[in-house]
């Protein structure tokens, strides 16, 4: 099965992978890389999903290995500077990224946050490799007042020297562990 959608003015075949969890994963190619899709519904509201993927204080209940993480800077209410600091597993060196959010109110009922990795001059120096986000879209969809419609899209460049299969096969399972992780919260704070 594929969906499309565009980007960018491109058009995105997002072929699906599988389900598990009750997520649903897609993979689509663009221009060589494999970018990965995960969607899910969950219990909760719009507002209250933002908030937890923006607040760094609790990054570390729903990011998977999260090491640190910080607000770099507020430029205003809808456009953040935030910087993540991740373990990994020996031998690969620890990863980080510098990345700009930006939340998209397209309605009451649907919130859209679009970041990717950015320069800037208050960024701590990396702590090993710096990964290089070319997208990541959190696309939320009230479905009903208390349900929500979750869908994460993200390409990223891991940096460093591992091979593209095992980059691939932790990278399909990232969208199943970001939005299980994010429906634990979101739980915790109803």
């Amino acid at each position: 099965m594929t969906i499309q959608i565009c980007l960018n003015g491109e058009e995105i075949y997002w072929e699906k992978v599988k389900v598990e969890n009750q997520v649903s994963v897609y993979r689509a190619k663009i221009d060589g890389q494999i970018a990965f899709r995960g969607v899910r519904e969950m219990w909760g509201n719009p507002e209250s999903l933002v908030s937890i993927i923006e607040d760094p204080s609790g990054w570390k209940n729903w990011i998977e290995n999260f090491k640190s993480g910080k607000l770099i800077e507020e430029i205003n209410p809808e456009y953040k500077v935030f910087y993540q600091a991740i373990n990994s597993p020996f031998p690969v060196s620890d990863r980080d990224v510098v990345f700009e959010s930006r939340i998209i109110r397209d309605s009451p009922d649907k919130i859209r946050l679009e970041m990717k990795s950015v320069l800037h001059p208050k960024a701590p120096k990396t702590i090993g490799t710096r990964i290089n986000i070319i997208f990541t879209h959190y696309i939320i969809k009230r479905i009903n007042p208390d349900k929500i419609s979750v869908t994460f899209e993200t390409l990223s460049q891991v940096g460093g020297t591992l091979p593209d299969f095992l980059v691939n096969w932790a990278s399909e399972k990232y969208p199943i562990t970001i939005l299980e992780g994010l429906r634990r919260e979101l739980m915790n704070k109803v």
